[in-house]
């Protein structure tokens, strides 16, 4: 009885340690998440105001920085993009075609992938991609920039940090992830009409036709409208984790690394918001 006693007393205190470390852990990570909600939000509003006021009184040099940032992030990005949206129009073609085949209705290919691509695969890979390809360097450059006191030479000559560094970044990628989310739609439906070609028979005559017949104007603007959310999304995320890194390389790796996770698992949260609020309103 003893021993039941004493092993009864050891589980009791064990869990009482890990529920106060819980219960102290939990509202200081609450606390944390807000205060970052609160940081990328500022800095949202801040860049709407430098992306979208400031350069009509004077108070930015924004166009002299934007077309080389829009070319850095859509022009650079398109062979990747292009490649990423091929192949993933042929494996539609592949997973589906045989089902569809054994129900008699191969023809009907082209529309699954012309949907599937313009609803959500064209946005939600160009996201992806430019989450790792431009939102890391986006981190990396403010980090950098933090960690040598760029950012802070820029204030102490009258240079606002969020017009002169974030706004041509915001701005950029709300202009061309819907551009390369448009090519991504282009080049995969080619390469599903060309695996369906060679698979199926199908020929390119009749893959436009389908498309043309299945596709509507609803599905390339639900798929624009996410893919100018996502774009937000990114260049907030990694703009503000890179304007708030401490610590030197170390910090710079950790918070890059942290920018571009926490910028994926957000563009999945609000594609399946956006997803959600279509099904229900929009489809």
């Amino acid at each position: 009885m003893g021993g039941d006693e004493g092993s009864q007393s050891w589980i009791a205190a064990l869990f009482g340690r890990v529920g106060r470390l819980v219960l102290r852990e939990i509202p200081e990570s609450a606390v944390a998440i807000l205060q970052h909600l609160g940081g990328v939000w500022h800095l949202f509003v801040q860049s709407l105001y430098y992306s979208f006021v400031a350069p009509f009184t004077g108070r930015t040099k924004l166009r002299k920085q934007l077309f080389p940032m829009m070319s850095n992030v859509g022009v650079r990005s398109l062979p990747i993009v292009s490649l990423i949206s091929a192949l993933m129009g042929a494996t539609l073609v592949l997973q589906t075609g045989d089902t569809l085949e054994s129900y008699g209705q191969v023809s009907e290919v082209p529309g699954v992938v012309a949907i599937s691509m313009a609803r959500e695969l064209g946005p939600l890979m160009t996201a992806i991609i430019l989450t790792a390809r431009v939102g890391a360097s986006f981190t990396a450059v403010l980090a950098s920039m933090k960690i040598n006191d760029e950012v802070m030479a820029l204030e102490t000559m009258a240079i606002h940090p969020v017009g002169y560094l974030v706004a041509p970044r915001f701005l950029s990628m709300v202009i061309m992830v819907p551009c390369l989310t448009v090519f991504s739609y282009l080049v995969g439906m080619v390469g599903g009409s060309v695996v369906a070609f060679g698979k199926f028979g199908i020929s390119f005559a009749t893959y436009v036709a389908k498309t043309q017949y299945w596709l509507t104007m609803t599905d390339v603007f639900s798929g624009l409208v996410k893919a100018m959310i996502f774009g937000v999304i990114i260049a907030m995320v990694c703009c503000y984790y890179g304007l708030i890194t401490e610590g030197g390389p170390m910090g710079l790796g950790r918070n890059t690394m942290v920018a571009v996770v926490t910028s994926l698992v957000v563009v999945i949260l609000a594609d399946t918001v956006t997803t959600l609020l279509f099904v229900l309103y929009l489809y």
